[in-house]
């Protein structure tokens, strides 16, 4: 067997492959393959001229800890029939995770089909929005008319800067969220095109204060991304929405985990969950914990032994000296003073876990109490959101 990237050739390999396996709609995965999909990022196992299995390997910038850092988003991991029961997933993984780390790209994110089949090969849940599924009748005494709503019917430059300002807002106090580049932006409404979904603008005295990406489904209003710049803009994005209950009753929509609607609506019992969106994994460990910042108190050393079976550059013992807030590490063969997974190191790093509540699930152990309110120190929990889905 060969493991690969695409070449030109390959593409109609991959795109049958993704047809047979994921339930998209024709004109979606057309555009998928005509706009996003790179043969460069598009790994594959081969026997002889059959493509037994492949994976694709999206770039992002992801602010994490205080500053940005490249990441793969891994999609359309997918086999054929005859080559499922092999083992093959892990090998592409495996060979995932070397070619993620020559490309510089110290974290990985991927959206689970089904969370337990990736368990034991560590990547962690480190997002979770809140799912609204509510009438729009519900929104009646939470919303409010504010500012002037423009349609966008094409993207330009100025659009893409208004939005950028909306977003760059909208997550000033968030985490683990993807830093958008034109080109994010584009691929979004290209999507949103495709879908044949609709996109406003809110504007107040000049500037926009907010938007809404949205499409119109049988009886529901499904939002695909709203963000908004205070609380009146995000009240005004509820009249909007109200003002569909003519058309349709229902809204479906993911909110970030820090969202308080849940507190205003009239029945909060209906129709609110929490939804696990996107898991994590640190390729690089040596590399991720040199690249964030720490907190300004946490100021020390400690010996971290790692557990990888994916990554043998990762399966080894750190000693992590933090100092004015950014950290040198180096592998040692001293006995480490913490034990842990890469998902749970991970999960520390992303700030989804706290180190005693990890330690409660018996996923780290610790030397002392003194160690873990150290390691808690280093990696205080975090509000992480992110929108993309591939």
């Amino acid at each position: 067997m060969e493991y690969r990237f695409m070449q030109d050739e390959d593409k109609e390999k991959v795109k049958r492959m993704w047809n047979y396996c994921f339930d998209d709609p024709q004109p979606f995965v057309d555009w998928y393959f005509r706009d996003y999909y790179r043969a460069e990022n598009t790994l594959g196992i081969f026997q002889g001229e059959n493509l037994l299995s492949s994976l694709q390997l999206i770039p992002y910038e992801i602010y994490l800890r205080g500053s940005s850092h490249p990441s793969a988003y891994i999609v359309g991991l997918a086999s054929s029939p005859e080559a499922r029961g092999r083992g093959l997933i892990k090998e592409l993984l495996k060979t995932s995770l070397k070619e993620m780390r020559k490309r510089n790209c110290p974290i990985s994110l991927l959206m689970p089909f089904q969370a337990q089949f990736y368990y034991p090969y560590q990547w962690e849940f480190c997002y979770h929005h809140f799912l609204y599924r509510i009438s729009l009748e519900d929104l009646r005494e939470i919303g409010e008319s504010y500012g002037e709503w423009r349609e966008i019917k094409e993207l330009d430059d100025e659009i893409i800067e208004s939005l950028a300002l909306v977003y760059s807002a909208f997550v000033k106090d968030k985490h683990g969220f993807v830093k958008r580049s034109s080109t994010n932006w584009k691929l979004i409404w290209g999507e949103l095109q495709v879908e044949k979904g609709f996109a406003y603008l809110l504007i107040d005295r000049g500037k926009p204060v907010g938007y809404i990406f949205y499409y119109l489904k049988s009886d529901k209003i499904v939002v695909k991304e709203m963000a908004y710049t205070g609380f009146r803009a995000q009240k005004s994005l509820f009249r909007f929405l109200y003002n569909h209950r003519s058309q349709v009753e229902f809204l479906e929509w993911h909110a970030p985990v820090d969202d308080a609607t849940h507190f205003m609506l009239p029945d909060p019992k209906i129709g609110v969950s929490l939804y696990p969106f996107l898991t994590a994994r640190i390729v690089d460990v040596e590399k991720i914990l040199t690249l964030i910042n720490y907190p300004p108190e946490a100021t020390g050393e400690v010996i971290i032994g790692v557990n990888d079976s994916l990554a043998g550059w990762n399966n080894q013992t750190f000693y992590l000296q933090v100092h004015n807030r950014k950290g040198k590490v180096w592998v040692t063969d001293r006995k480490p003073q913490v034990m842990l997974g890469i998902g749970a190191l991970t999960q520390l790093v992303f700030g989804v876990l706290s180190a005693p509540k990890l330690v409660f699930q018996e996923k780290i152990s610790v030397e002392n109490l003194q160690i873990l309110q150290f390691i808690d120190k280093l990696f205080p929990q975090c509000n992480n959101y992110i929108n993309e889905y591939y």
